[in-house]
Parts: C-alpha cells; structure tokens; sequence
C-alpha cells in the first residue's frame, strides 16, 4: 500500500483486477506473475497516477483506491484501454497474463490493515460472478470488465465523452449472499459480451419460472414470458393454467 490514507470514509471509485488461471500456477509462475500484474498496470496508470492511488494487494490480484477529484471517465478512456494493449503484447510471453476487472463506487473505510466497507466487499463479489469469468474465459481479449450500476448510471448511461454505452451490457450475477445487476464489457470482442448478457438474462428467466414468480424480462433474440404469456417472433401465444377438475359428487359425507 502507498502511503495515502484515508482519515475518514469517503465515496470513492475502486478497481479490482484479478488474475485468471492464477491458483494452477506453480509458485514460481505465481510470483512472476504478480510482477507482471503491477507492471502492467502501472504502466496502464502511468508513473504520476499509479503514485496517487492507493493500493492493497490481494495475492491473485490488487484493488485500487482511485482518489475522489479524480475523472473516473479516465479509467474507461486511457487507463483500461492501455492495459488492453499492453497485455495483448504479451502474447507471447509465459505466462499468459489475463485479467478479471471490476469496478465499483462507494463509501470505503481505511484502517491500519486496509480498507473495508460494503462497497469494497460488492467489488470484488462483481469480479467472481460467473458472468466475468466466463466472458474471459470466452473472450478474444485478454481483459474482460464488469462495471456496477453506480459506475453505469454515472458514468456510461451518462454518455461522458469516451465512453460507449452500447458496449456495456446488463448482466445479473450471484457470488455468496449478493445477487445484483451489472454491465458487462469485453474490449473488442462485444458480440462475447452480448451472448453472455442473453444467457445470463435467460438463466434469471428460468430462475424466475422455477420459483414460480411472473413478471416480464426481455433480452434480444429471445421470448418473453409473462404470467403465463409467451411473445416470440412476434407474436403472442397465450397459456392459461389448467382449469381445476370439478369434483365429483358422491353423496353423503
């Protein structure tokens, strides 16, 4: 960590980077890459930015503190598209460096052991959904993003200059007690990142039929239900429950 504190909470962005594959690496190959990981995302900050945030490792990964005056509009424009670049000239280096990236906006505490709060636990729940890692796992990228409603409503539906909101999409993911809605973005692969949107809003549809919940959800290419209403295509096709069987009349008791 730098040596930057924060003396009190503060709503402040936070990045979170991870590394795909890291726990089947060998020690030797874990170390390496964890330096590559620093360098690389030092070089993506450059030298003046990377001092003015503050940083906490978490072995696999690191989570940046990204300061409040900060534009966070740069992190989508300069910082991430750099970091793009410079994993993709790693290509043929050993090993792969392959990045899970999250990022998040809240009130974040610091203490003498690192920072805290729900908004640091809501960053990384985003960066292990199942969405993330299978869009890097799918990805012809060597990163893959998932942003948080906050960072979307404020930063991408906002339509700050730089930032291209078609290529976000929503996705829900559920990592322990946390179920929630973000935006998925894969850095040139957007077709990745529009199929696992659909599948994702398709997994909360059948999620929904089995609880036996109605309510109307619609993703493109797909059918929407609606208590018992299907609209494919086009068209409506109407269900209706079984009507119950009359019961028959035996007489007496």
């Amino acid at each position: 960590m730098t040596s930057a504190v924060l003396s009190h909470a503060q709503h402040v962005p936070l990045l979170f980077a991870d590394i795909k594959g890291f726990s089947s690496r060998s020690d030797r190959d874990q170390l390496r890459s964890r330096e590559d990981l620093y360098a690389e995302l030092r070089a993506a900050f450059t030298d003046e930015l990377w001092q003015l945030c503050p940083q906490e490792d978490r072995g696999d990964g690191v989570l940046l503190v990204i300061p409040p005056d900060l534009p966070v509009q740069a992190l989508f424009t300069a910082v991430l598209p750099r970091l793009e670049q410079g994993l993709g000239g790693r290509r043929r280096s050993d090993p792969l460096l392959r990045l899970r990236i999250a990022v998040h906006a809240g009130a974040v505490h610091r203490d003498g052991h690192g920072f805290a709060g729900n908004a640091v636990n809501h960053v990384f729940r985003l960066c292990d959904g199942e969405p993330l890692r299978q869009a890097l796992d799918e990805a012809a990228s060597d990163t893959a993003l998932v942003v948080s409603e906050v960072i979307h409503d404020s930063v991408v539906r906002a339509g700050l200059p730089g930032v291209e909101p078609t290529t976000f999409h929503p996705i829900t993911f559920q990592v322990k007690e946390t179920r929630a809605r973000a935006w998925l973005h894969v850095p040139g692969d957007n077709a990745c990142a529009m199929r696992i949107a659909r599948e994702s809003a398709a997994g909360t549809d059948e999620g929904r039929d089995r609880d036996g919940r109605g309510g109307v959800s619609i993703s493109a290419g797909h059918s929407v239900h609606m208590n018992g209403a299907v609209v494919a295509g086009g068209d409506a096709q109407v269900s209706s429950p079984p009507a119950p069987r009359a019961r028959r009349w035996r007489g007496g008791r």
